[in-house]
């Protein structure tokens, strides 16, 4: 068999595993619906990808529904604030993203009428798309060919192909053994085929090869090397950085929150007050006048580029002696209904616990 017939059958064979074991998702058109005449919408397709950047499907189904209904179209997330798009987004995590959506949606409202465009330049001028969200919007919504390769189709690549180097080092060569298998039609189909397929069958981690249906072209399988491909580089060790997150109450039962400034991580968010976040954990500055406790706890959190430990220090104070334009009185009841990102969860969690030590201990 020649190496282009090879590639078709491998292809095909995809598509036809998808069709039948292909994942329901709310922002997906079935291979089934799709021959039916039911087409793909650009703008869910769009919002998905956004949402999947860096994040789990089974994280972002969720989100996605509750976005959707809250936001129907381009037209009616164009007209919101900053601030209902980020307060929606807290938890997701990566609040770029939904920076950007929101750009992306007042430019399409001002520049495309509302639409999502078909054309890849275009596409690449918005904020917030790149090469590869360009290709599975023009491939998945418009049934253009694309070769769509994210992470999990970079690991099924790899190891079909045997491509031994670490992924960062071998994109291009990545890119073009995907091409080979991408055909002129489907091309969307063949994106969600192998992004069900890594999920599902070529894993990360313990590689389902007995029931993979293209074991016997995977040249990482003849070799028996699927487990150590694609090779992974050396880890570096993230960057530590310390600070001290201060929890208000004011009885009964409501604490303190404040917004923070538009710019740098978890910028216009809700959250507790803190210190700046350093390299070395120095005597805090207090935000404002209280009765002062340092719990000693620690709450640890990792983003994408260092980690972070905040000493929690709770105290009480009353709402009318400082400044109340910067600062919001949340009730401890409705705390589930706020909207705040996962590192001011874990604050409150723990800061709950301590809170009964606040009476009998001294200031700091």
């Amino acid at each position: 068999m020649s190496h282009y017939n090879q590639m078709a059958l491998i292809s095909k064979i995809l598509l036809r595993w998808y069709a039948k074991n292909g994942r329901i998702l709310p922002w997906r058109v079935s291979p089934k619906d799709l021959k039916s005449g039911k087409t793909p919408d650009p703008y869910k397709v769009w919002v998905s990808e956004i949402m999947l950047q860096q994040t789990t499907v089974k994280t972002v189904i969720p989100y996605f529904q509750k976005f959707i209904d809250k936001w129907r179209c381009v037209d009616e997330l164009s007209c919101a604030s900053e601030g209902e798009v980020l307060a929606f987004w807290a938890g997701l995590g990566y609040y770029a993203r939904g920076r950007n959506l929101l750009r992306c949606a007042k430019e399409l409202r001002g520049r495309f009428n509302s639409k999502i465009p078909n054309d890849k330049k275009k596409l690449l001028s918005l904020p917030g798309i790149g090469e590869y969200t360009a290709s599975a919007i023009r491939s998945i919504a418009f049934g253009e060919k694309e070769v769509v390769v994210d992470a999990n189709i970079e690991r099924v690549i790899c190891r079909l192909f045997k491509i031994e180097k670490p992924v960062k080092q071998s994109k291009k060569d990545v890119k073009e053994c995907a091409s080979q298998l991408f055909p002129g039609f489907h091309s969307g189909d063949l994106a969600q085929a192998l992004m069900d397929f890594a999920n599902s069958i070529c894993k990360p981690k313990k590689p389902s090869c007995a029931q993979c249906p293209i074991s016997r072209s995977c040249l990482s399988f003849k070799y028996d090397v699927v487990e150590n491909i694609p090779s992974k580089p050396i880890k570096k060790n993230k960057p530590l950085k310390m600070g001290y997150v201060f929890f208000a109450t004011l009885r009964p039962n409501k604490f303190l929150l404040e917004r923070r400034p538009s710019k740098g991580i978890l910028g216009g968010l809700l959250g507790f007050p803190t210190t700046k976040w350093d390299v070395e954990r120095n005597e805090p500055t207090f935000p404002f006048k209280a009765n002062w406790f340092n719990t000693e706890t620690v709450v640890t959190h990792e983003f994408s580029h260092f980690k972070l430990e905040l000493e929690i220090v709770i105290g009480e104070t009353e709402y009318s002696k400082f400044d109340n334009s910067k600062y919001l009185v949340a009730e401890s009841q409705k705390f589930d209904h706020l909207s705040l990102p996962t590192l001011m969860r874990k604050v409150y969690a723990q800061a709950k616990i301590n809170d009964a030590t606040l009476h009998s201990n001294s200031v700091i």
